[in-house]
């Protein structure tokens, strides 16, 4: 028989979990603020210009309008916003993100990154003036434009502040190690569990086709190869109910019901897909079929 709580064991057990979240909340907010104390007030010239800002899912949108939407589909908890100014008040902007857990960090990183790069933390990257980076459950910016050479050594020297600053390293998402090696483009993979990314990166359907939410992690890779490039979808599920049926509605809205998987598209492209348990994957883009066949079959199990 299945066990039964008492009202006051029960009330415990609620009063417990409600501890917790608030307890992480709070070392949340205070990890955040050990990011302003541990920055120097003074770097090379650069002095810390005004108390900062902590916006949390609330308020991001009244710090950047219209790019709140990727942070907050990635499970934003807070972000720390300060500058730094020299004597002649130009401005070097450091943002610290939480995103909660190291994959939603990673994917906010890989969502728009173009080059592997890690001289800091987990992945980086640096063009005019602006450096991100990841590592455990952060991503954080800095940006100093227009870009000078003096700004671009003060942008790294905070960058290796904030980075030494977080003492552990986050975890990939696990779904990004099924993704096949040979002929990936490394940049190009991306880990998302919203399906207006997918669109964003590889467009599939106007439609949430395969059903992506929060608790569905989904990676896509992009693969070169003789007759050019092609896309490698993965998508897990809770369960194998779930995922059949993501895999057959994406075989009657996108593949016209073909009982082999396969279909050759308008363009004399192809699009296949397989179904293996409670994990998705579609080949999408290839130059023929044996290619579809052929990447499916190299997925780790």
């Amino acid at each position: 028989m299945p066990m039964t709580k008492s009202p006051k064991s029960a009330a415990r057990f609620i009063f417990s979990i409600l501890f917790v979240c608030l307890t992480r909340m709070a070392a949340m907010t205070d990890n955040l603020n050990e990011f302003y104390q541990r920055l120097p007030d003074n770097i090379a010239g650069w002095k810390k210009a005004a108390p900062p800002i902590l916006y949390t899912p609330e308020n991001l949108f009244t710090y950047i309008d219209g790019g709140a939407e990727l942070f907050l589909s990635y499970n934003f908890q807070k972000a720390l916003s300060l500058k730094y100014k020299d004597p002649a008040d130009n401005e070097i902007s450091v943002d610290i993100f939480d995103m909660g857990f190291s994959h939603d960090a990673f994917g906010v990183f890989a969502h728009s990154r173009e080059t592997i790069d890690s001289r800091f933390g987990q992945g980086c990257e640096y063009a005019a003036g602006l450096l991100t980076f990841w590592k455990d459950r952060y991503y954080a910016s800095i940006l100093a434009y227009p870009e000078t050479a003096e700004k671009r050594e003060v942008v790294f020297k905070l960058g290796r502040e904030i980075a030494g600053a977080i003492k552990s390293e986050g975890a990939l998402p696990p779904i990004i190690a099924l993704l096949p090696a040979e002929n990936l483009i490394p940049e190009s993979v991306h880990y998302f569990h919203h399906y207006i990314w997918l669109n964003s990166f590889c467009f599939v359907s106007n439609e949430n086709v395969l059903n992506i939410g929060n608790d569905t992690p989904a990676a896509l890779g992009k693969y070169r190869q003789a007759g050019g490039t092609f896309f490698l979808l993965l998508v897990r599920y809770p369960d194998e109910a779930r995922a059949r049926t993501a895999f057959d509605q994406f075989r009657h809205k996108q593949l016209q019901d073909s009982p082999q998987g396969l279909r050759q598209t308008q363009n004399g492209r192809w699009t296949g897909c397989q179904l293996r348990g409670d994990l998705f994957s579609a080949v999408i883009n290839a130059p023929d079929a044996q290619t579809i066949q052929t990447t499916l079959a190299k997925l780790k199990k």
